[in-house]
């Protein structure tokens, strides 16, 4: 298992554990990351501190030093166009 971090831009995984405060995990679960969500990483900040992410029609930014409590695994395909012009929807 992997932990959210340390997956590439490009990349598309699926949670399999969520870790953390209890505040931490409700508003994963607000915001839709929930075990067996799909997501994509679209782009990664210039610093290496945020992660864009995209599942569904929703565009999330996270901070890196909470991805480490998001446990992914992969799903062995990469997107071939990444589109980070678009908005973000929330930013967490």
């Amino acid at each position: 298992m992997l932990s959210l971090e340390q997956v590439e831009a490009g990349h598309v995984v699926r949670i399999v554990r969520l870790a953390g405060s209890q505040s931490f995990v409700e508003r994963m679960k607000e915001l839709g990351l929930v075990y067996d969500t799909v997501v994509e990483v679209v782009r990664r900040s210039p610093l290496g501190r945020t992660i864009q992410l995209r599942y569904g029609t929703s565009h999330i930014a996270l901070r890196l030093s909470r991805n480490h409590m998001i446990g992914v695994e992969p799903l062995h395909q990469q997107i071939a166009s990444v589109q980070p012009e678009r908005a973000l929807d929330y930013v967490v």
